[in-house]
Parts: C-alpha cells; structure tokens; sequence
C-alpha cells in the first residue's frame, strides 16, 4: 500500500496532473499508467516509477530516444552518440524501432548508423531494404549466418533491381553467389544460365543446357541444347573432350531420330550399346555395324552385345553362325555360359571344343553340365582322370552312357 501511495503522490503532482484515485490505479494497472506517463513524454518520472515497481524499463528507453531523433535539433552524428551512450548496457533495446523513427523524420544517415547497433539482424534487414540500402542490407544477413534472412534479401533484391544490377551486387560476395546458384539449380534454370554466362563460367553453363538436353522428349529438341552446349565450349583448348562428346551425342540423337522415323521401335535417348542391342536384338545388324564404325565401338564390346543380343532374341541360328568364326575377341566360353543360361545345353555343347584355355576337369564339368555323360567320360579318360570317372558312373542315367562309363572305367584300371 506504501508503494502505491507514493506512485499516486508522485503522479498526482501539479507538474504531472495526473489525478488518481485508489480504485482508478487498480483499474488502471501500473503498466498502463506507464504507457500514458510515456505518452505525456514524463519519461524520467516513468523509468523512477517502473523502477520503484520492478517493471521492464525498455519501452520508456526506446520511446525517449524515439522523440530524441525525431524533435532534437542537434547533427546526426551528436544524436547518435547521445543514444548509444543513454542506451549502452540497457537490455531488450530495439534499435530497430528507434532507426525506423529516424529513417520517417527523414534522417536516412541516422537511422542506418542506429541499426549498426541493433543486434538481431531480422530487425535489422528489413528496415535496411525499405531504406534502399540493399546492399548494406546482404551484408547485415550474410554476417547472420541466417540461410533463410539471406535468402529472403535476395528475393527481394532480384525482384526490383534489374538482372545486370542483381549480378553485380552479389557477384562480390560468395555466400550470396553461391545460394543464388544452388536455390536457381531446383527451380530457375534460365537465371543459373545468365549467371553463369555473367561471370564467363562456360563449363557450367554448358552443363546446364546438357541437363535441358536430356529432359527433352524429342530428339530435335535435344540436338538442339546439346548445340548451345558445344557453342559455348567451341573457344575453349581445355575441354576439347567435352566438346567432342557433346559432337558425337548429336550425331548419335540424329542417328536415332531415323531409326525412330524408319524402325518400329523408339531409340532416342539410348546410350550407344543399348542402341547397338536394340538394333542387333530387331536383326538390323547393318545398321549396327554402322554406329559401330560412327562411334568406333571396339570388336571386343560389339561381340559382347552381339551375344548378349542374340541370346535375348533367341537368335540360335545367329549364334550358330557366329561359331563358324576362326576366333572371337570375347572368347567362346562366355558363348558356353550364356546358351547354357538361356536354356539350350545342346547349341552350348557346339561350344566346348572350341574353349581353349580351360583344365580338363572344366571341360569335363562342361559337358557334364550340358547333359553329356558320355562326351564328359571320353574328356576324363583322355585325362586318365579316374576319380572323375567315378563320379559320372552315379550321373549316367541313361543305358549306353552308363556302360560307356563302366568301358572307360575298365581300360583305366588294367
């Protein structure tokens, strides 16, 4: 009650005039009091009073300073430094508000050097942006660490400044520059390209239209990306073999666009081998050994995807043919494996003599493999392989292969 006596002698003071009684205070609330001594600008009577009351001092500090920028008739630079020194130490200071009454009395200057002092930089970077300090504005959220607050500048900088502008600001500062690139990358890629041609970084631009390139659903469409690409290497000694990729890629997407055009079949957007396959797998091997030789696919690769291709058909005749060859750059045991895995023991076995390089003890399992007890028996008696015997005597299963068996088993054991 003491307290609340001396609060209302104070303010019922003739120089106050602010004449309470006991029932109005507590309707009134110590707080709202404060708001309207703040108001009559009795700030010195306020902040002894919410001192007296243990209330938060901040508003009256941030009012008082407020109506110092706004009436005081002293420089800027006077202005500031009686603010910061009041102010210095006070917690739960906005400066922020203080610059924003600077910055609407005019003082442009003073309300920039007041933000200096504020220290939470979303206070700070908005103000700055509605002062058409933009740049000041990055800097203030680059020093935040704040992705979000730099990222919120940035889209308003991009919005009103001209794109020749928005470069030249953030071309100076790498953090700015690099999440322009990254945030352009999901979604813009029109300004990921007028970037990177800004600042002459050919490279990534060209892999900005080869990315375009391989979204394209039409081959023209991706021959022509792909042209953009090279166009901006063509200057360039130290991606000659970007380049020549880039050339042979056309090439393959207009050979592809015939095929498309002349074949019932869609081969756009194939890498080389899988056009290869398709191709050997529909029986147009001409036009096969015509992208071979374009792309100079060695014999070795190009037999691979032969078999491979013919084993998918079910080209056994191909595959027979291909047999009557002196040599095969692959070797013929992979011919084995592969006829063996597609189901025909019978074209598998055409194979097995021709397997060099492989034991006897392979090559008896080989013929096991296929079927041909009788054929593995005569491979392990020429080896004199007579535990081998053996365990084909329980895998006879038909009369004749059985006996042969028992034969070769005979001969070995005199």
């Amino acid at each position: 009650m003491c307290e609340t006596l001396r609060v209302l002698n104070a303010v019922r003071f003739y120089s106050v005039g602010l004449p309470l009684s006991f029932e109005q205070f507590l309707r009134l609330t110590p707080e709202k009091l404060i708001e309207r001594l703040i108001n009559r600008k009795e700030h010195l009577l306020a902040l002894r009073i919410s001192s007296y009351l243990r209330l938060p001092t901040d508003r009256i500090y941030v009012h008082w300073a407020s109506q110092k920028v706004r009436v005081s008739s002293e420089d800027e630079a006077t202005i500031c430094r009686l603010i910061v020194e009041k102010l210095a130490n006070k917690r739960g200071i906005s400066f922020e508000e203080i610059a924003r009454a600077a910055y609407d009395e005019g003082r442009g200057h003073l309300a920039t050097e007041l933000l200096n002092y504020e220290p939470r930089a979303g206070k700070q970077v908005p103000l700055l942006l509605s002062m058409e300090e933009d740049e000041i504005a990055l800097d203030k959220a680059i020093e935040s660490g704040d992705s979000d607050l730099i990222f919120f500048v940035l889209f308003q900088l991009k919005k009103k400044l001209p794109l020749a502008s928005f470069f030249r600001v953030i071309s100076s500062r790498p953090t700015a520059t690099a999440l322009t690139e990254s945030s352009a990358q999901e979604d813009d890629t029109e300004l990921l390209k007028d970037l990177y041609y800004q600042d002459d970084r050919r490279s990534d631009g060209a892999h900005v239209f080869v990315r375009d390139a391989l979204s394209q659903r039409d081959a023209r469409g991706a021959s022509d990306k792909l042209a953009l690409a090279a166009k901006l290497l063509s200057d360039s000694k130290d991606t000659a073999f970007e380049l020549k990729a880039l050339q042979e890629a056309q090439t393959l997407l207009k050979m592809q666009e015939a095929f498309d055009r002349d074949l019932e079949e869609t081969y756009t957007g194939l890498s080389v081998n899988k056009t290869l396959f398709r191709l050997l797998r529909a029986g147009y091997a001409g036009r096969a050994k015509k992208v071979q030789s374009e792309f100079k696919v060695s014999e070795k690769t190009f037999w691979w995807i032969r078999l491979r291709a013919h084993i998918a058909s079910r080209a056994w005749s191909e595959i027979e043919t291909l047999s009557s060859s002196r040599r095969s750059p692959i070797g013929w045991t992979p011919f084995f494996n592969a006829l063996l895995s597609a189901g025909n023991p019978k074209l598998a076995a055409v194979f097995i003599p021709k397997c060099t390089g492989v034991s006897s003890a392979e090559r008896v399992e080989m013929w096991t493999k296929c079927g041909m007890i009788k054929q593995a028996a005569e491979e392990a008696a020429k080896a004199r392989d007579l535990k081998a015997l053996e365990e084909l005597r329980g895998k006879a299963s038909r009369p004749g292969d059985a006996t042969e068996v028992e034969r070769l088993i005979s001969q070995l054991k005199r």
